[in-house]
């Protein structure tokens, strides 16, 4: 099962209406401000942490992200504001931008990794909308990708398959979906 924490996002609902809703594993939602009550029995194959308003350091109650995050060994991905909540867990630094960012951007891929199998390019265009980025790489963390707004656009860990997404892959047409399909893959779903 993939356990999904929704942050306020819109793109979190589109993606389980155009996407989620058409696989063959199961899936919980639980919001960002909600405990997570799972059965013993639950058996959780990966955690994914959507996008919102916000960042890691304002009021809004992100518990939910970071007991995810600390209690579950699986792989995790996270997307805009679930990228800088995985940062600010492992004690990277986020960084207001000067101006909110609200388009496709092209992001350079800069390693190889499991994660970009079968895209054949060094480039992909992802959509993004945010107000912040990840200023400062935790020390655990290598940046993967990097767009003229942030030099660390994808993140992952060195040792533990969890990545940040800027940029929202799970709205972003092809190149996007494939990347969430081969983090599912990581989690032994698809």
């Amino acid at each position: 099962m993939i356990l999904i924490v929704d942050n306020q996002s819109s793109f979190i609902k589109k993606f389980k209406r155009q996407f989620l809703s058409e696989q063959d594993f199961d899936y919980v939602f639980f919001d960002h401000n909600q405990p997570i009550t799972l059965s013993v029995k639950s058996r959780v194959s990966g955690i994914i942490l959507s996008g919102g308003r916000g960042n890691p350091y304002e009021p809004l109650n992100l518990t939910t992200n970071f007991v995810a995050i600390m209690n579950y060994n699986v792989p995790i991905i996270g997307f805009c504001l679930g990228h800088e909540i995985i940062a600010a867990a492992y004690q990277g630094r986020i960084k207001k931008l000067d101006k909110y960012h609200q388009k496709k951007e092209t992001i350079r891929l800069t390693q190889d990794d499991p994660i970009f199998a079968g895209l054949n390019t060094q480039e992909v265009s992802l959509v993004k909308r945010h107000s912040y980025h990840v200023s400062e790489l935790p020390d655990d963390f290598i940046s993967i990708g990097e767009s003229d707004t942030t030099p660390n656009e994808i993140i992952r860990h060195k040792d533990k398959p969890i990545y940040g997404f800027q940029a929202h892959p799970e709205v972003s047409g092809g190149q996007g979906l494939l990347m969430v399909r081969n983090f599912l893959g990581m989690c032994g779903v698809v």
